[in-house]
């Protein structure tokens, strides 16, 4: 799982102990706190200890909050733990609290929850893995930084790598690299002898695989994606990965959740998916099912005879590879795989390509797709 919560553990250091040491004060308090924040109160519980201390938690819909006090010694310690689709709900309570208590000092640290669990720091971002091990990369610069609607969107500046894009934690370009994992995703589309006259993109949304495709002479390009803050982050800082290609009249960019964008579209010449492979935070769906959908969808959509690329994941990512192993034969009846090294994502990482199967044909030869892409 993906990153899906904000926890903010601080100390409030040196606060007036009468006021610590008032449960009924410290509940009407947090109750306040609550609503001005905009978060929502589901049931508030409370504890007075003897001789002093006071422990208060509050369930709210987004999760929890809990203070716990030591009049005896002027300090309080509050965990807010938030699934706030924004950031600023946890930061308004912290601070309402800290502007109620005036603590002379506080500490503060923000743990990034989920898959990696991390405490923020300034300098660092760890990748999201579901491998044996973690990356993290330094950040010479944060260019640009937000939690839209369906994921944190960062963009940073490495002294390696150059320009990069983080989704929810998971790396998805680097301008060092950009046009190698382009063109490896690609590499089925590069073998043809004529380009496919209209592509489908789900993902996609860093804009190189536009810039590919266009230079191969593909006469139309449809890209879906969910997000359009991604889009516009991308447009703004990544100008290297795109190359203006967003504004070409040859693409349209449909905002839109790729299941519902295949529902309604069909005739695709060829297909490139560029999606996450761990998309339960925002499609709330068991990933096996939601992959199969999408699949069952996708060869609705092409033509038979088009062409399918798929991004997979690590080569460590067994789990992964064995769920769309699955699915792709299930759908398709075949599937082949290459593997490339991503420096920027410090492993090779699976990329996999079939055929839409033809009505006299319905399981492509295995020698007929690596025709097309050799």
């Amino acid at each position: 799982m993906k990153p899906t919560g904000i926890q903010l553990v601080g100390e409030f250091i040196q606060c007036d102990s009468e006021i610590l040491n008032d449960r009924e004060r410290l509940e009407a308090l947090l109750q306040e706190g609550i609503q001005v924040s905009g978060l929502h109160v589901v049931k508030m519980t409370s504890h007075q200890f003897h001789p002093v201390g006071v422990t208060v938690v509050a369930i709210v819909s987004e999760s929890h909050i809990a203070l716990h006090t030591y009049p005896e010694a002027g300090h309080m310690s509050l965990d807010i733990f938030t699934c706030s689709p924004s950031d600023r709900n946890p930061w308004r309570l912290y601070h309402f609290l800290a502007e109620k208590l005036q603590p002379k000092t506080q500490r503060v640290v923000k743990i990034i929850r989920g898959n990696p669990i991390y405490i923020e720091q300034n300098g660092y971002l760890s990748a999201f893995s579901v491998n044996g091990f973690e990356v993290r990369y330094y950040v010479k610069e944060n260019l640009f930084s937000k939690r839209s609607r369906y994921q944190r969107i960062n963009i940073i500046e490495n002294d390696t790598f150059g320009r990069m894009l983080f989704l929810d934690n998971e790396v998805q370009i680097a301008e060092y690299d950009a046009d190698l994992y382009n063109r490896n995703l690609l590499r089925p589309f590069l073998g043809r002898k004529l380009p496919p006259k209209h592509v489908a993109i789900l993902g996609g949304n860093n804009g190189g695989l536009l810039h590919h495709l266009l230079s191969m002479g593909v006469e139309k390009i449809s890209l879906a994606e969910i997000d359009p803050d991604v889009i516009d982050a991308v447009k703004k800082y990544l100008p290297s990965v795109h190359r203006g290609a967003f504004d070409d009249p040859r693409v349209e960019v449909v905002i839109a959740e790729p299941i519902d964008f295949l529902r309604n579209r069909s005739g695709f010449d060829g297909l490139v998916y560029d999606l996450t492979t761990y998309p339960e935070a925002f499609v709330h769906r068991e990933r096996e099912t939601y992959f199969d959908e999408v699949f069952s969808l996708v060869r609705k959509s092409v033509r038979p005879g088009g062409i399918i690329s798929i991004q997979c994941c690590s080569e460590f990512d067994r789990e992964t590879r064995d769920l769309f192993d699955r699915l792709l034969k299930k759908h398709f009846g075949f599937v082949d795989y290459h593997e490339a090294y991503i420096p920027s994502f410090c492993e090779n990482w699976v990329f996999a390509s079939t055929i839409v199967p033809g009505q006299k044909a319905e399981v492509p030869l295995r020698e007929e797709i690596l025709a097309e892409v050799s």
